[in-house]
């Protein structure tokens, strides 16, 4: 707002609009505006296609190289890796065998989780631990470090689990104690 002289020397307010925005509302709206774009990428870069992916992985990851021979993937920082069948999200991962199918995928994270879900089961699988392996054509997850598996009724626990998902069959522990809790369905 502008100071107008008035009589007598008092100044007085204009009482109209101007054209020029208060620098604390232009500042307030670019804010906003820069806050509604973060989100809006964020958001964008959390999207994963709901589509099913036949004979595709999806990767997403702050860093990411590729073999020259192409048989080896590796991916760091914020990782997703998604499949038909299964999604893993941890902190790194090394990816043997070409990405369309690989042979096997180790992770390490804070933790690295797996979800799986194969036409059979009528649950899917998640599994949670500081490193694990997935060897998709085994149909094989090997997790190690607080390891723990969810599938249907069940939960194991244990330092090691080895869960083979084509026979829905486990084997934990090599050192320390094994929970394993069931409930019906």
């Amino acid at each position: 707002m502008k100071q107008l002289g008035g009589r007598g020397g008092q100044a007085r307010r204009q009482s109209g609009y101007d054209g020029e925005h208060p620098r604390w509302l232009q500042a307030g709206v670019t804010a906003l505006l820069a806050g509604v774009a973060a989100t809006a990428i964020a958001r964008a870069a959390e999207d994963v296609p709901l589509t099913p992916l036949e004979d595709v992985v999806f990767v997403r990851a702050h860093t990411a190289t590729q073999s020259l021979a192409g048989d080896r993937f590796d991916a760091a920082g914020n990782l997703l890796l998604r499949s038909d069948d299964w999604t893993i999200r941890s902190d790194t991962a090394v990816i043997e065998g070409p990405l369309s199918d690989p042979t096997e995928i180790e992770v390490s994270g804070t933790p690295a989780r797996i979800i799986y879900q194969d036409d059979g089961a009528s649950r899917p699988l998640e599994g949670q631990s500081s490193r694990l392996w997935f060897r998709p054509r085994a149909e094989e997850v090997v997790l190690e470090g607080d390891a723990s598996v969810v599938r249907g009724g069940r939960l194991v626990s244990s330092e090691s689990i080895r869960y083979l998902l084509n026979r829905d069959v486990f084997s934990a522990g090599r050192s320390g104690r094994v929970r394993v809790v069931t409930t019906p369905d």
